[in-house]
């Protein structure tokens, strides 16, 4: 099942996004799933958040967040914490970083 939040990402390859920058930002709108899945390069099922367009249209530039944690749940956001794989198949690369998502609940 996919929920409507709003997405800001903390952390930019790894390194905490500054605060006046942050502040910035506009949150990405998009359908947020978490559930286990294999996971071939770490050899286990692991929990992975994914974030699509809203009505799952189209897929988003966001890499999928591995083991995810949540981290903290109110009643207006939820904040998952993980890794987020960068895969470079032009140079053979796969880099793991930390990254935190805070997710703004959708307010009706």
């Amino acid at each position: 099942m996919w929920m409507l939040i709003y997405l800001q990402r903390l952390r930019d390859h790894g390194r905490a996004i500054p605060k006046w920058q942050f502040a910035t930002l506009r949150p990405i709108p998009g359908d947020l799933m978490l559930r286990e899945e294999r996971d071939d390069v770490l050899n286990r099922h692991t929990r992975v958040a994914r974030l699509r367009a809203p009505g799952g249209a189209a897929a988003l530039d966001i890499p999928r967040l591995l083991d995810a944690q949540l981290i903290e749940l109110s009643d207006c956001r939820l904040i998952l914490s993980g890794i987020e794989r960068i895969e470079e198949p032009l140079v053979n690369r796969v880099e793991d970083f930390a990254q935190t998502w805070v997710c703004w609940l959708k307010d009706d």
